[in-house]
């Protein structure tokens, strides 16, 4: 399988400039070769070989079946090692559109490629030593990033940022392994029970550092997943409009009818760096039918699931008993309380408010009006800010697989400190060193390796 030649489309289908069909392995000059004719006249096809050719050039010509010609194209030449996969590797640039890409594809198969499978391409690359596991992963957060600063995590660690601080603690956990070894194999040299206290000290200095690590991979999984907000309250408090109004743009409909929103809408909104998840929720109140039911029950799980809630209370009518609930309800977690339509004339039992939450809470807004929306911003990032600390960009981003490895490892390091015996250290530092090499892929097993990549997508 490893030896294959793969091929995939590794552009999304449809209608578009330019597609790209890419192939990897020892046969890719070959079918190249078979199925390329290059130069302006595909009947007066010119014999080349490739292996003449320099790597990493692009060059022009049509993709012919039997003197058809399928499409035209320009086919770029990457040799082994200096490639994605580190193998010979071509991209094929193809017109946009299902119908020529999928009709070079099928040929590059006929010819004796196979189609890859998920994230196959970076598997090999991490197979071929190109690139470490935590870097394959950072692939996948650069693809996915939600702004710049998420772009910027993956990037770092892709450049290996991740593997260099790991690869640093190793070492100064192999050290220390060396250390202990030592002693136990000359008993006669030192006393065993006890270690000196600098390597006590050394202990201490790496679990702190793996402790300020982890405080930056926590800021990190904001930028990079997101902050999920919901907007709730009862129909037609100014939800959607608000969402409309983070959004700059019609995405909720808005109408005077109660109700209009039925199910949960989920966009993701760019605050100064930080993507947050906004979530307009179905209005609460007593449900008039099935459809209606459920949409205000899966409006109460959102509440549940997100990390703040944002309380849109109608100034211009006094409270209901639907807001009371959510009143007593948002108080389990961080919240905003916005008091809307303040252009209209005022009903809303203000006083009760301001008696039971806090004033910097609470903003008065008319959504439509764009009249307090910029607040309502900054003090969403107050919140995060208030929960995470200082956002500044210079965060990382772990994903569980990657976090779970590093809590293991400072764990173990937390049990070494209150251990007197030196053997288990020393089996305690063993394992530290074999979590550090499942994390970088230097020990992992196919079924691991498989589920990583499968979160590929066909074609990377």
């Amino acid at each position: 399988m490893e030896n294959d030649t793969i091929c995939a489309i590794s552009t999304p289908l449809g209608v578009s400039g330019i597609g790209i069909v890419r192939l990897s392995g020892k046969d890719t000059y070959r079918i190249i070769e078979e199925i390329f004719a290059p130069g302006k006249n595909p009947k007066k096809k010119k014999k080349f070989k490739i292996s003449e050719l320099p790597s990493h050039t692009v060059h022009y010509g049509h993709i012919v079946e039997n003197g058809k010609i399928i499409d035209e194209v320009i086919v770029t030449i990457m040799k082994s090692p200096k490639s994605y996969t580190k193998e010979d590797m071509a991209e094929i640039n193809c017109h946009g559109g299902i119908v020529p890409l999928r009709e070079v594809l099928n040929l590059c198969i006929k010819k004796g490629a196979r189609l890859a499978e998920p994230g196959e391409f970076t598997k090999r690359a991490f197979l071929n030593g190109r690139i470490d596991l935590t870097q394959a992963e950072s692939i996948l957060d650069i693809i996915y990033s939600k702004t710049n600063y998420g772009l910027n995590i993956g990037i770092k660690k892709l450049k290996g940022f991740l593997s260099k601080f790991i690869s640093e603690i190793k070492e100064k956990i192999f050290n220390l392994l060396v250390e202990v070894e030592a002693k136990i194999n000359f008993p006669e040299e030192e006393d065993v029970e006890k270690y000196p206290l600098d390597f006590r000290k050394e202990l201490k200095n790496i679990y702190r550092e793996i402790e300020r690590f982890l405080e930056k991979s926590n800021k990190g999984k904001i930028i990079q997943t997101g902050v999920n907000v919901a907007i709730i309250g009862s129909p037609n408090v100014g939800k959607s409009s608000l969402l409309n109004a983070f959004l700059k743009e019609d995405r909720a409909i808005v109408t005077e009818i109660p109700g209009t929103t039925r199910d949960a809408i989920i966009e993701i909104v760019n605050i100064k760096g930080i993507p947050f998840n906004i979530i307009d929720t179905a209005g609460i109140r007593k449900a008039k039918n099935k459809i209606e039911k459920i949409g205000v029950e899966k409006s109460i799980e959102w509440m549940e699931k997100a990390e703040i809630n944002l309380l849109i209370i109608d100034g211009s009518r006094k409270l209901n008993e639907y807001d009371y609930q959510l009143l007593n309800h948002i108080k389990e977690k961080p919240y905003l309380i916005i008091i809307n339509k303040i252009d209209l004339p005022q009903k809303v039992e203000i006083e009760k408010i301001y008696n039971e939450f806090q004033s910097d809470r609470i903003i008065k807004a008319s959504i439509k009006n764009y009249i307090g929306i910029e607040e309502i911003e900054n003090k969403l990032l107050q919140l995060v800010s208030e929960g995470f600390g200082e956002i500044k960009g210079d965060e990382i981003y772990l994903n569980l697989r990657q976090e779970k490895k590093i809590n293991t490892i400072k764990q173990y390091l937390k049990e070494i400190l209150n251990e007197n015996s030196i053997e288990i250290v020393a089996e305690n530092l063993k394992r530290c060193i074999n979590e550090i090499d499942e994390l970088t892929g230097n020990k992992i097993n196919d079924k691991i390796l498989d589920q990583i990549f499968s979160n590929f997508c066909i074609g990377k």
